[in-house]
């Protein structure tokens, strides 16, 4: 009973820590309870781009993870659907290829083809954790989710789309939005 106890208090002073560390860099914070999250924040204010990102403690697991889960709205997916298979198919390899330099995972759901949501994940290991690399990787994250927006925007002119903007799955859906 003692681990367990000392567990969580562990825990709630890492989870102090990463929540100063972002107030410090001017994120809004919020929190989500999750029975298989130790703790789940939320933070936005990624320079008013509308984007989000998790910061996710699993139960029993020894990372922290990073993650930003962009939904496409159904106008984009429509437009989507009219672009060449093959087309869409090299797009999507380049845009692939280009997350690998930002050092992330990622993920297109359904499939790559007709991407309804994506994700981009990095993981941070709680054992002698630092700010520095804590804000690194948070930056991948960051940055990699508005290459994502960028591109696709870009691309296939949904800035053009009425209500084109992507949504934070954390926000519309109560399943974890990092995978």
């Amino acid at each position: 009973m003692s681990a367990t106890c000392t567990s969580i208090v562990s825990s709630g002073q890492l989870k102090d820590k990463i929540k100063r560390w972002l107030e410090n860099e001017d994120y809004a914070i919020s929190e989500r309870g999750e029975e298989i999250s130790e703790f789940h924040l939320v933070i936005s204010n990624f320079h008013g781009k509308g984007t989000f990102a998790d910061i996710v403690k699993l139960k029993n697991k020894d990372f922290i993870i990073l993650g930003s889960a962009l939904q496409n709205p159904p106008e984009f997916m429509k437009v989507l659907s009219t672009v060449a298979e093959n087309e869409r198919s090299d797009f999507f390899n380049h845009v692939q290829r280009e997350l690998l330099k930002f050092q992330v995972d990622h993920e297109f759901h359904p499939n790559k083809l007709m991407p309804e949501r994506m994700i981009v994940r990095d993981v941070v290991y709680d054992e002698g954790i630092t700010r520095a690399d804590f804000m690194e990787r948070l930056k991948r994250v960051k940055f990699a989710s508005l290459y994502l927006l960028w591109s696709i925007g870009h691309k296939f002119s949904i800035d053009s789309a009425p209500s084109s903007t992507p949504h934070h799955l954390s926000t519309q859906n109560s399943r974890p939005p990092y995978g």
